[in-house]
């Protein structure tokens, strides 16, 4: 008979709370628990927080006609310094 671990089982019901679309705050009262009971670590709380850090958002430095960031924005500058040079050999 395999050896039962509690804390595999918290950590997989945490994964599947946050799968199946539980809010934040339930999952991480639920881990809170495990926690004050010795099950779960700091470093388990601080994973299950991590599933719940906002993605990065790309950067602002650049921004398009629309006001929005440019996602290709390196494609951008060099269609930019593209057309600079085409204007430099065949405008001026």
């Amino acid at each position: 008979m395999a050896k039962f671990s509690l804390k595999s089982f918290v950590m997989r019901t945490l994964e599947s709370m946050k799968s199946g679309g539980e809010d934040e705050y339930k999952v991480m009262q639920y881990a809170l628990k495990y926690y004050e009971k010795g099950v779960l670590t700091e470093d388990d709380l601080a994973l299950v927080e991590s599933w719940f850090d906002e993605p990065e958002k790309p950067s602002e430095d650049y921004i398009d006609e629309n006001g929005s960031p440019d996602q290709n924005q390196e494609t951008s500058e060099s269609t930019e310094k593209d057309t600079v040079e085409y204007t430099r050999r065949y405008c001026i």
